[in-house]
């Protein structure tokens, strides 16, 4: 419970940073924001004479599965000490500890919102 305290706390230091800096064309997980203005966007991108043709959409694979967590300390702007903690923060199931060697937790409190970049736990 603590950590995702404090998970929360973070979150509501960096969102407002996030926000500014983040694509204005991206609808996932972020305030404010749904699939209704997702689809108000393309329309109006895509009702013009010039528009583009086609839309090309793509999942990557397990992506926050096994991302790895060197590159994340590299290329992620926040406090290394607290990204470091979070990731290899691991998990427990039926009472027994599972250590993180890669990819970032599912449902975490970051993951969840437009800091997703500064946290991604």
């Amino acid at each position: 419970m603590k950590d995702r305290g404090m998970q929360v706390l973070y979150l509501l230091a960096v969102d407002p940073i996030a926000e500014t800096l983040a694509d204005p064309n991206s609808y996932g997980f972020r305030l404010q924001r749904s699939t209704a203005d997702a689809i108000e966007q393309c329309f109006t991108v895509l009702s013009k004479k010039r528009s583009p043709s086609w839309i090309l959409e793509g999942d990557i694979r397990s992506c926050f599965d096994e991302i790895s967590h060197k590159w994340l300390l590299a290329n992620i702007p926040m406090n290394k000490t607290i990204l470091h903690k979070w990731l290899k923060a691991g998990f427990i199931d039926k009472q027994v500890f599972h250590s993180s060697l890669a990819g970032t937790p599912q449902g975490g409190i970051c993951a969840l919102r437009g800091a997703w970049w500064y946290c991604l736990v």
